[in-house]
């Protein structure tokens, strides 16, 4: 919540308590307490890490090429939290009443179990490929991939999903979707909420079955309320064609743990020449992680001053 001034409570309270301990004839230790909490609330988001955009069709045989882009809001060491990517393929037509769970050649898991990021650091999760559009394309190994599995060949981590040509699917009739868990596959159920996920496609289909279903977060464009495909939480991003990058803009404000701006997306055409450069996130993560880094220069003089200051009282 904020006051009227719009500082945070626990902030404005925290910067009244110091500055009215009997020791504080300065205001610059108050100052630093304030900065450095600021500093930190990047670390404390509870949406770690937001999609960003996604290669569901790449040209020729579509595994083990398709990827999806994800933005850190804060560093993750991997190894210490765990987190996991699910991806659907509807146009299998399986039921889905076990939502993100259901498997087989519905769902196909990932554990992200190792690697790091850091605040605003854009990474990949997806086939052993790591080319941009499909074979003989530009070769993006060189971006941070915290995940990759041969999906042609080998089914998913924690036994989630089958290997196939197609474990990523392209929308259509029957909508498909991404979702990211701060857990490892082993964890999640078909109650779990993500802490991001979408849908895209040009009708729900078989992602909205009787019952049952897929979790949503609450988000930009979902609820938590419910399952994917309910009144009111139905939204669809553009349904891709062959080669074609979904794209996702919007503005994520980490202090507030809450998206500005909404997601929109854009179809960005691939060929096999396309540069990294075309695919790089549109997503703004806000405020910038320099600018924490600017704050807590600022608590650190602060101390400084305070600390000197406290030496020269006592000469």
């Amino acid at each position: 919540m904020e006051n009227e001034a719009g500082i945070t409570q626990p902030v404005s309270a925290l910067f009244n308590l110091c500055a009215s301990l009997p020791f504080m004839n300065h205001k610059s230790f108050a100052l630093l307490m304030l900065t450095g909490l600021a500093a930190a609330q990047p670390l404390c988001a509870s949406t770690p890490i937001v999609i960003s955009s996604f290669l569901t069709n790449p040209a020729g045989t579509d595994t083990p090429f398709e990827y999806v882009q994800l933005v850190a809001t804060q560093s993750i060491d991997f190894s210490v939290t765990s987190f996991s990517v699910i991806w659907t393929n509807e146009g299998s037509g399986s039921t889905t009443t076990n939502g993100w769970v259901t498997g087989g050649t519905t769902t196909y898991g990932f554990n992200l179990t190792s690697g790091s990021v850091t605040a605003g650091q854009t990474f990949y999760v997806g086939g052993t490929g790591k080319l941009i559009n499909g074979s003989g394309s530009t070769d993006i190994s060189s971006a941070t991939w915290i995940r990759n599995i041969n999906t042609n060949t080998t089914g998913g981590d924690g036994g989630l999903g089958s290997s196939s040509t197609d474990t990523l699917g392209n929308g259509g009739s029957h909508a498909d979707g991404i979702a990211v868990f701060n857990t490892t596959i082993a964890s999640v159920t078909s109650s779990t909420i993500p802490e991001d996920a979408l849908f895209w496609g040009g009708a729900a289909g078989t992602a909205h079955p009787g019952s049952g279903g897929f979790k949503m977060p609450t988000n930009d464009r979902y609820s938590s309320t419910g399952v994917f495909g309910d009144v009111g939480n139905a939204f669809l991003f553009s349904d891709p064609g062959g080669s074609q990058l979904t794209s996702l803009t919007g503005t994520f404000d980490t202090g507030s743990n809450s998206w500005t701006t909404a997601r929109t997306s854009a179809l960005v055409t691939l060929t096999a020449s396309s540069p990294l450069s075309t695919i790089a996130s549109q997503i703004t993560v806000v405020p910038e992680p320099s600018t924490y880094a600017m704050l807590f220069g600022a608590g650190a003089l602060a101390w400084s001053a305070w600390r000197r200051s406290r030496k020269h009282a006592a000469v």
